[in-house]
């Protein structure tokens, strides 16, 4: 879930790499007409446009649900848990990462610590150093390992998996596989 209008080495890398395209659904919520390079590039992947929060599939329609760095822009706290419903109703297995909050530096942005300041200081600061994009809760919404497993349903088991950069958890993995 997520996928980006453009492809290089850090985007889309499971669209680029998987040797059967042509059974991935990808999604976006973002506008068709930024799509048309991703077609050009990834011809064979079904691409669908909508809300991730409510889609119109059956329960536990896919194999595997691949979510890596979205559920931190879906929102605030509600639409992220919405988000996250949405991947374990449709999804068998799911996988979802998401940077962690309390690593120094915030890979959208590139400024370190800057997202641990109040909203106001942290969105003035980003649009005084060409971030200003990243100045809205609905593109950028970090989330720390507690939060971030209390978007789950309950009675899911959710594994934890912190990838470490520095000896400092820099991203956080969950798997889910429901039996």
């Amino acid at each position: 879930m997520g996928v980006a209008p453009y492809s290089f080495r850090t985007t889309n890398f499971l669209e680029e790499g998987y040797p059967y395209p042509e059974k991935i659904t990808a999604l976006t919520n973002d506008n068709p007409e930024r799509f048309r390079e991703f077609k050009k590039y990834f011809p064979e992947i079904k691409l669908i446009f909508g809300d991730g929060k409510n889609l119109n599939f059956p329960d536990d329609h896919f194999d595997i649900v691949f979510c890596n760095t979205v559920v931190e822009h879906v929102g605030c706290n509600l639409e992220q848990k919405k988000f996250i419903e949405e991947i374990c109703r449709m999804g068998k297995r799911i996988f979802v990462t998401t940077p962690n909050y309390w690593f120094p530096l915030d890979p959208h942005t590139l400024i370190p610590c800057v997202h641990w300041l109040p909203q106001k200081i942290k969105y003035w600061i980003y649009r005084k150093l060409g971030r200003g994009f990243w100045a809205n809760i609905n593109h950028l919404n970090l989330l720390a390992s507690k939060r971030f497993l209390s978007l789950f349903p309950k009675g899911i088991k959710v594994r934890l998996y912190k990838q470490r950069m520095f000896g400092i958890t820099s991203s956080l993995i969950a798997l889910v596989e429901k039996n």
